[in-house]
């Protein structure tokens, strides 16, 4: 995976140009952890998510390992300037005001760091525990100057081992046991499961924004 992108490291635009920021302004967004539109919160948490905690354990790891996929063939095809370059989107469904300003770098570091935490969330809760931190959404930013080199493997390895774990999980044992969600509130083992794949999904669709962008 790292020489594949570094094959790529040299590569322009086709009119010869460098790709780079079109903007050296930050723009202005929400502060990190504000959360989502309260309408698009409620109709989250009381109509989509509940239909989603009912896939079962292994379409929830398939649907995972499928969006993980998307994404790593979106984000090799890039070269490295494009790859850490920052665009500004339009606020997705599911996603913060302040995660609009990312680059695909970026948007793999936080895929890496949040897929640990729930993969930890699924492990300790199938085993009864109930002993983890919570975390809030604005202690999940990525770092802007993230090393490019490292993104894409540690997203392939952070995939390979939540899969791995997941598959290995009795998600079911304990339905009692929770670990709060930034957002949604308590959640148990085979909730933090589905609830993977769904944060993937929204930002692969984020990666497409932004190379659309490019």
């Amino acid at each position: 995976m790292r020489s594949h992108f570094k094959n790529r490291e040299n590569r322009f635009y086709k009119d010869g140009s460098v790709n780079l920021n079109q903007s050296t302004e930050e723009p202005r967004l929400a502060k990190p952890g504000a959360g989502l539109p309260f309408l698009e919160w409620s109709m989250a948490k009381y109509i989509l998510l509940p239909k989603v905690f009912k896939t079962p354990k292994k379409e929830a790891i398939d649907n995972f390992a499928k969006q993980s996929e998307k994404i790593l063939a979106l984000s090799t095809s890039l070269s490295a300037d494009q790859f850490t370059a920052r665009r500004l989107i339009p606020r997705l469904r599911g996603l913060e005001d302040s995660s609009r300003y990312w680059s695909v770098a970026m948007t793999l570091e936080h895929l890496v760091i949040v897929g640990n935490l729930m993969r930890q969330a699924v492990v300790e809760l199938s085993s009864g525990q109930a002993n983890l931190q919570a975390v809030g959404s604005g202690d999940v930013k990525p770092d802007p100057n993230t090393d490019p080199a490292k993104a894409i493997q540690s997203f392939k390895d952070m995939s390979d081992q939540f899969v791995r774990e997941a598959l290995a999980a009795d998600v079911d044992a304990f339905p009692k046991i929770t670990h709060p969600h930034p957002w949604f509130g308590p959640l148990n083992a085979h909730q933090w499961l589905n609830m993977a794949a769904v944060h993937e999904n929204i930002h692969r669709q984020q990666i497409k924004e932004i190379i659309a962008r490019l």
